[in-house]
């Protein structure tokens, strides 16, 4: 008998084993499926778009320019036969800066006063015969076009003489210089770099939306990176009426604050501060394909949607809306990477 219940009960452990794994694996299976219909929907974050107050403060670097530059080139020919300023020297507008020899242009001046003198007297003694016999009426209209000419030369020689002359035409420092005692010149041959740094000029590159609301004449704090421990103030002196490929705008700010200690090519920061006005901002990590193709995620329906936006930047992270969106939409700004237009989501 004993031998008899040892099969039964072995069979029914079996059969009881047995239908706990197939009850077991049913319930895996619709968990898996329950699993799979969940992960059909992907979960993000959003946030309604809504206009806020926002404060226009923004910072752009740049470096500065002098105020004036030029490369003063020669207009004559001649011998360096004197220097009067050279590299690092100082020059105001109007100063002897180097000496051409002119000897030659000196005796060409005085065979051409000589020509003009001879051919005014002539003038008026043909003059004074007019209306006579003595004298055709186109010898007369000789004489006179051969005075003109003698003066013309004589006012040519005196400008080739003036141009021996080499002066500064703006005031500043020479920064460079070309040439020595004994360098032969011709027109055209570089002389000095002059350089004027009172006042200096900063230049910075800003965007569409902040040039929209930079005037000329407007104070700005600037803070020069070699110099932090001091504050400059300038003033807008200039706006650009076109963007570079790019969309930035080029400013030119004036330090109103003179000193030696700042130098052309040094870098700066423009500190741009304007009232607040009501805006749609936008963090920089909802944007899709990035500034350059701006494009965001809107949900619609349980559903994602992919839009074209129109930015514009306002700091590091933060970007105004032009155009796109409107107020009351959800903006998806988290869990974009497995996203796709169309894409069902759930929102944490």
């Amino acid at each position: 008998m004993k031998k008899i219940i040892t099969p039964l009960v072995l069979i029914a452990i079996a059969a009881a084993i047995a239908f706990t794994l197939y009850k077991n694996k049913q319930e895996m299976e619709v968990k898996a499926e329950e699993a799979m219909k969940t992960s059909e929907a992907i979960p993000v974050r959003s946030e309604v778009i809504q206009k806020k107050p926002h404060k226009i403060s923004f910072t752009s670097n740049g470096t500065f320019e002098p105020s004036q530059e030029l490369t003063l080139k020669s207009e004559a020919s001649g011998k360096v036969l004197k220097i009067y300023k050279e590299k690092g020297d100082y020059v105001r507008k109007g100063d002897l800066i180097a000496l051409l020899d002119d000897e030659l242009l000196q005796s060409e001046l005085t065979i051409a006063e000589v020509k003009l003198s001879q051919a005014t007297k002539d003038l008026g003694r043909y003059e004074n015969l007019a209306g006579t016999e003595a004298i055709t009426e186109k010898q007369l209209e000789e004489i006179s076009n051969a005075a003109k000419m003698s003066q013309s030369d004589v006012k040519m020689i005196k400008k080739r003489l003036a141009n021996t002359r080499i002066t500064a035409p703006i005031s500043g420092y020479i920064n460079d210089d070309f040439i020595e005692i004994g360098t032969l010149m011709s027109p055209g041959m570089d002389v000095v770099e002059i350089v004027n740094v009172q006042p200096m000029k900063l230049v910075v590159n800003v965007s569409e939306l902040e040039i929209a609301r930079i005037a000329v004449g407007d104070e700005v704090k600037v803070k020069v990176g070699v110099l932090p421990e001091r504050d400059f103030t300038g003033k807008v002196s200039f706006t650009s009426n076109k963007g570079d490929a790019s969309l930035r705008y080029e400013v030119e700010l004036t330090l109103e604050e003179n000193t030696d200690q700042i130098k052309p090519g040094m870098f700066a920061y423009a500190s741009f501060d304007y009232p607040a006005e009501e805006a749609i901002l936008i963090d920089r990590r909802a944007l899709v394909n990035g500034v350059k193709n701006p494009e965001v995620f809107v949900i619609e329906n349980g559903k994602v949607v992919l839009k074209k936006v129109k930015l514009a930047q306002v700091g590091e992270n933060k970007l105004v809306l032009l155009d796109g969106l409107n107020e009351g939409e959800k903006l998806v700004t988290s869990g974009l990477i497995n996203l796709k237009d169309g894409t069902a989501v759930t929102e944490l």
